[in-house]
């Protein structure tokens, strides 16, 4: 809303008041959502972006049934020493999480409105407590804007009926100093589009689509659809005439024909990275649109080793380690310390624009740390990487799987595994980051991977030699060293099939057929599995034991071996 109309907040009374909300618009003129109070308990958060007389960004946070709401005139800040007025403004309802178009002009907040971010708050203490006190603490878990924030009130009011507050970061993990997030994001979360798109398509305004109750997530399908070798037929060729209706599902194009999605332009979307698979990079944008949900939070601040393949699959392929020259403004750099001491600047992704600006660029694989920028010493995940002898049938990689899933489980461990995409399985263990590092990790995994390889040494090997391997299984426990990498769920791969890396349920593992089951086509075909609660449950690896006190079943770092010598992360 424009800055010059905002009245002052006055503190709620039993039942929330939205009349000085209805009061400001005419319904008959405005696509915005008639104010009826909600019912309480919920934790929405949003951000939208509105270009009224001033362009600024309205912070609502939901609380007894209405959104609170700020207008903050530069945008949210990650940088804690950046102070943003925030004018508070009218109680908004609840529907209008959901509301992102064009009010009118002549209407109150004339202008354009985009949903920019979503998901939860979560308040530190008593909110209302807060709000009357004029100090309100929380922490947001959005698409965009994370960690700790605090809203402080200004003594005083600047001009009579206004009351300002100040937004600021705390600092955390989350904060920045290297990234404008006004700049950094120029789309909507919900529908992909600019100010711009939105202000050129939309006569009215209309319900974002994907509105969040909580954070947002893919809507889960069965996993039997989703296997490649699911459709009864192939998918047959696109047709020229068919070409308008792909457009416009995937988005807007400029007038050279590159597609515009989530701020981000992708040249040459009809180009095939995956000619056999007939997989464009439309494809791939609509793929990765589609899972980002449900691999964003995986990924999220991870540094990455990336697999390019400019050219597609079959061509020259190559591995990107370091962050260098021409990255998208879409993607975080992040400076970390080289095993030889020196510093080096790596790759992070943490939204699906940056994703895009990716795949623009060629990325085929995402591989990523077992820790994330700003708790770099403390891995959050633990993976065993099964890697089979190509003449083994799939079936004896399940049940290794399944036997390492025991042997985790004797240490009190849940494990979830995961299709390569590749050859074999992943298991995959989530950690508490504050309870674990790399000395443990690398120690611990590599004691399972070599009492399997003890136990039953006609089944599986613990020895990288490719001479080892020979029927067997090649546990490989090395993904958990500092600087190590493993592919990230939901990544495609460099592989002509354009296979997946998918995260299964243990019952949807035991029927998979292949490493490769699930494609980019089948999932945009078919959906996804059912992922509900995949690696959902960080866990502290179990205390050192002496020699001579193991828990039945269980395995212990063995004294002196090389793992327990290497440094500390």
């Amino acid at each position: 809303m424009p800055t010059s109309q905002m009245p002052t907040y006055q503190m709620p009374t039993s039942e929330p008041d939205l009349s000085a909300y209805n009061a400001k618009r005419d319904f008959a003129r405005t696509a915005e959502p008639r104010g009826r109070p909600g019912r309480g308990g919920g934790d929405r958060f949003l951000v939208q972006k509105h270009a009224a007389r001033r362009l600024h960004y309205d912070v609502r946070l939901e609380l007894d049934g209405v959104l609170l709401s700020w207008a903050v005139t530069r945008g949210p800040s990650l940088d804690p020493a950046e102070k943003r007025l925030a004018v508070r403004t009218e109680d908004h309802p609840l529907s209008y999480a959901a509301f992102e178009g064009t009010i009118p002009a002549g209407q109150y907040g004339g202008g354009t409105v985009m949903l920019w971010d979503r998901g939860r708050w979560v308040p530190e203490g008593d909110p209302r407590a807060g709000l009357a006190a004029g100090r309100l603490r929380f922490r947001l878990e959005g698409e965009r804007m994370r960690g700790a924030w605090m809203l402080i009130r200004m003594r005083g009011k600047a001009e009579g009926t206004r009351e300002n507050w100040l937004l600021r970061k705390i600092e955390d993990a989350e904060a920045r100093t290297d990234l404008d997030l006004t700049q950094a994001h120029a789309a909507s979360v919900a529908s992909g589009r600019t100010m711009e798109e939105i202000a050129g398509t939309a006569s009215g305004g209309r319900a974002a689509p994907d509105a969040p109750e909580g954070e947002p997530r893919a809507k889960p399908a069965r996993a039997k659809g989703a296997r490649s070798a699911a459709p009864a037929a192939p998918a047959a060729p696109a047709r020229a005439a068919d070409a308008p209706k792909r457009a416009a599902r995937s988005g807007l194009a400029d007038p050279a024909g590159a597609l515009l999605r989530h701020g981000v332009r992708i040249t040459s979307p009809g180009r095939e990275p995956y000619p056999e698979a007939h997989v464009s990079k439309r494809d791939l944008v609509a793929y990765y649109e589609r899972v980002a949900p449900l691999m964003l939070p995986q990924m999220r601040g991870r540094p990455l080793t990336l697999i390019r393949c400019p050219r597609g699959v079959g061509e020259r392929c190559f591995v990107q380690q370091h962050a260098g020259s021409g990255l998208p403004g879409t993607v975080r750099r992040v400076r970390l310390r080289e095993a030889s001491g020196s510093p080096g600047e790596h790759v992070a992704v943490d939204d699906l624009p940056g994703l895009l600006g990716l795949v623009q660029m060629g990325v085929l694989e995402f591989h990523g740390w077992g820790s994330r920028a700003g708790a770099i010493t403390a891995p959050d995940r633990l993976v065993l990487d099964l890697d089979p002898d190509p003449a083994l049938p799939f079936g004896a990689v399940i049940e290794a799987a399944q036997a390492v899933r025991d042997r985790l489980a004797a240490d009190g461990l849940a494990a979830w595994p995961m299709l390569s995409g590749g050859k074999g399985v992943h298991v995959v263990v989530p950690l508490v980051p504050a309870r674990s590092g790399w000395r443990r990790a690398a120690a611990y995994s590599e004691a399972v991977a070599r009492a399997l390889a003890r136990e039953a040494p006609g089944r599986f090997t613990a020895s990288a030699a490719k001479a080892d391997r020979e029927g067997r299984i090649y546990v490989d426990y090395l993904r958990n060293e500092r600087g190590a990498t493993a592919v990230m769920p939901f990544s495609t791969r460099a592989k002509p099939a354009a296979s997946l890396a998918m995260p299964l349920s243990w019952e949807a593992l035991a029927g998979a057929a292949s490493a490769q089951d699930f494609t980019v086509r089948g999932v945009l075909e078919a959906g996804l599995p059912d992922l509900a609660g995949w690696a959902d449950a960080p866990q502290a690896l179990p205390a050192a034991r002496g020699p001579g006190t193991p828990r039945r079943g269980s395995v212990t770092p063995r004294r002196g071996s090389p793992t327990s010598r290497r440094g500390a992360g």
